[in-house]
């Protein structure tokens, strides 16, 4: 016999297997480690960002300095 949890809709009682809850924690597993490539790419892009705007910055002060 599978495992079950009722849970109500509507006032009645709706047999869902666990294994749902399984499967979600898959897919926030998923949906974490997607993200985490996101922030990482982003924290990347910023750095390079960064340096690229220093430089930049360096450059226009000489140029008024000058």
């Amino acid at each position: 016999m599978a495992k079950t949890k009722a849970t109500a809709d509507s006032g009645r009682a709706v047999a869902r297997p666990l294994g749902k809850r399984v499967r979600g924690h898959v897919m926030a597993e998923q949906e974490m480690k997607a993200a985490q490539e996101t922030y990482s790419g982003f924290i990347s892009l910023f750095k390079v960002g960064s340096i690229i705007t220093a430089v930049v910055v360096i450059g226009v002060v000489l140029l008024i300095a000058s």
